[in-house]
């Protein structure tokens, strides 16, 4: 959910600012409007010290990782560096170096290249023959077109020959061959002095660049000052925008901080205050669209946050979608990746994940990582896959598992996919209703409730015209439908109350009688639009069915290779192909069992909800955000 937040003014003397910024970004707990101030000329330069800092950690970070046992920081702790400025600019001046070596090295490397067809030949030589007025010229044509040449009162000599291409020298002297100054074909520039002095030339090259990444790691271990210059310069600049955010009033006498507070919040900044005898101005915030959004969810839920970040957090008065989604993306990447194998390797990878990591946000993605795992062997058994085996045909299975095989026929999964996609379209047009009221009105709400009755009233009086044993494997639905009695009346009814609702509140800016014309728009557009976003998510169904046909096809592809009468390395190329082969299904299924979800969420989901996004989020002055 969107936490509530308020709106606070605080007045005080100007004598007192400076010292009241201060405390108050240790507390870190308001989120000040800056308006405009962000283009003041002294934030922004402090803006660009603070990229150029972020960069050069950033290129020394990376470095110390790749060369963590290259050097001894308890021997070589002489060697730090404590100003901040040398330490950028040596880092600068190496990078740039290393940035020269690598393009002269890649230039060479390809010298050697076009030099190797060519073979060896002494540079010393090939000087004297050109001071002796004996040219040599290089040249490369295809087959064909060197058997058609014509090469009458030329001196040439075929050096290699490959597949396609002739490799072949010109010989001329000067003053005695006509053709001398004629070139015959256009020439190859090859580096004259020869294949080993252009790899003595790289030698050099490595060399130096090791001589320079080591001088790197040496300053890698000076890193930590430029992670403490950057946080405070972050603070500084952070001041600096909360000074200039402060309103004159009196005269200049008194001034006025304006920002966002999070209700739970509330009681311990007025604690914070009346110590400090300045007395604050709360109220409710009047401009949604400017209220910073700081999400409040449980433990679970809160999980599935990041996944609500990558689109954008909801804005102020719109309800926060992630406890909606989240179940839905949970369950709709299992039934894509759908194998019960597939599910326990994710299930105990994110189990060691969570007890080995350290930082709270890998174990935060390692707890969802877990989830995902137990929603994919569920989704497994529902779909009846073990790695690629159907699970039915195990020898001695349990009861109990083969009871949690609820649908292996394939039709059944296909409509237990659409079902979900129906629940979770109607979900998102309730939604919707809830957003527009609380955003716009009671009148903005109809015409997406006609939407949700005319969807309700469809599904009914379709449903209700099928016979009443139609069951979406253990799923009764058709006799769930039955129950309500007249469903061809009530579906009816149910669906000519939705039109009637988009018809005449579609827009309610509008005059009563264009409505209707604008509501045939509307129903044009629900009517190509609905049934296309439910069938989409057919495409749990197809994930789960592809992985598991793959999956089938590499154990009989192992089977085939193990053969009636295997010997040993005929196992041992067979496990090569099942751990090889279920890899690669594996890293495709789960990339989609990602990617499709999200989709599903952001796209169809969404679209149903009515999102707009776009929230700010809370940041609070002081950088805490609890």
């Amino acid at each position: 959910m969107v936490e509530k937040m308020k709106k606070i003014h605080l007045l005080m003397a100007t004598a007192d600012t400076e010292t009241l910024l201060a405390d108050l970004q240790k507390i870190g707990v308001v989120h000040i409007e800056t308006g405009a101030v962000a283009d003041d000329s002294g934030v922004m330069d402090l803006g660009s010290r603070i990229t150029a800092l972020k960069k050069t950690n950033a290129e020394l970070k990376s470095h110390a990782e790749g060369n963590g046992s290259d050097i001894n920081k308890s021997e070589n702790a002489e060697l730090k560096i404590t100003d901040v400025e040398n330490l950028q600019l040596q880092t600068r001046e190496i990078q740039s170096e290393l940035a020269r070596y690598a393009a002269e090295s890649d230039r060479l490397q390809k010298d050697l290249v076009a030099l190797a067809p060519w073979g060896r030949f002494d540079p010393s030589i090939m000087s004297r023959l050109e001071e002796a007025g004996v040219h040599i010229t290089y040249h490369i044509l295809p087959s064909k077109a060197f058997e058609a040449a014509d090469f009458s009162d030329r001196h040439i000599e075929v050096i290699r020959e490959d597949k396609a291409r002739i490799y072949f020298i010109e010989i001329c002297r000067s003053g005695m061959d006509e053709q001398a100054d004629i070139p015959l074909f256009p020439e190859e520039r090859l580096f004259k002095s020869g294949s080993d002095e252009v790899r003595r030339l790289i030698g050099g090259t490595d060399s130096a660049v090791k001589k320079l990444e080591s001088r790197l790691t040496v300053l890698t271990l000076s890193r930590s000052i430029i992670v403490a210059e950057i946080l405070s310069l972050e603070s500084e600049r952070e001041r600096r925008l909360a000074a200039l955010s402060l309103g004159n009033e009196v005269d200049g006498e008194v001034m006025c901080l304006t920002g966002f507070i999070p209700v739970s919040l509330v009681s311990g900044l007025e604690s914070f205050l009346e110590k400090r005898n300045i007395l604050p101005l709360i109220t409710d915030s009047e401009q949604p669209d400017e209220t910073p959004i700081k999400l409040k969810n449980g433990p679970v839920a809160r999980l599935f946050e990041p996944i609500t970040k990558i689109f954008g957090l909801p804005q102020y008065l719109e309800i926060d979608t992630t406890p909606f989604f989240a179940p839905f993306f949970a369950f709709f990447f299992g039934l894509c990746l759908a194998d019960v194998g597939y599910g326990i390797i994710v299930t105990l990878s994110a189990l060691a994940g969570f007890f080995l990591l350290k930082k709270k946000a890998q174990k935060s993605l390692a707890a969802l990582g877990f989830i995902l795992g137990l929603t994919t062997i569920v989704g497994g058994l529902f779909l009846n896959n073990l790695f690629g085996m159907k699970i039915d045909v195990l020898p001695n299975l349990p009861e109990g598992v083969a009871s949690l095989l609820l649908f292996r026929d394939m039709n059944d999964a296909m409509a237990f996919s659409i079902l979900l996609g129906v629940v979770q379209i109607l979900i998102g047009f309730i939604m919707q209703v809830v957003n527009k009221w609380r955003q716009d009105g009671f009148t903005a709400s109809l015409q997406p409730a006609g939407t949700f009755f005319l969807i309700i009233g469809t599904v009914v009086w379709a449903v209700g015209n099928m016979d009443s044993t139609f069951a979406i494997g253990p799923i009764p639905v058709g006799a769930w439908i039955v129950m309500l009695g007249n469903t061809s009346g009530i579906g009816l009814g149910l669906a000519a109350f939705g039109v009637l609702l988009i018809l005449f509140f579609n827009n309610p800016r509008k005059k009563f009688w264009i409505r209707p014309l604008l509501g045939l728009w509307e129903m044009y557009g629900i009517a190509s639009g609905v049934p296309g976003d439910i069938l989409s998510y057919i495409r749990l169904f197809a994930l789960a069915l592809a992985g598991g046909l793959l999956g089938g096809a590499i154990n009989l592809i192992a089977l085939m290779i193990r053969g009636d009468d295997p010997g040993f390395f005929s196992w041992i190329f067979m496990l090569l192909v099942i751990i090889g082969g279920h890899s690669i299904n594996f890293a495709l299924a789960a990339l989609g069992a990602f990617v499709h979800p999200l989709r599903l969420t952001f796209v169809e989901f969404y679209k149903a909800v009515g999102f707009n996004g776009g929230g700010i989020p809370y940041a609070p002055y002081g950088g805490k955000t609890s």
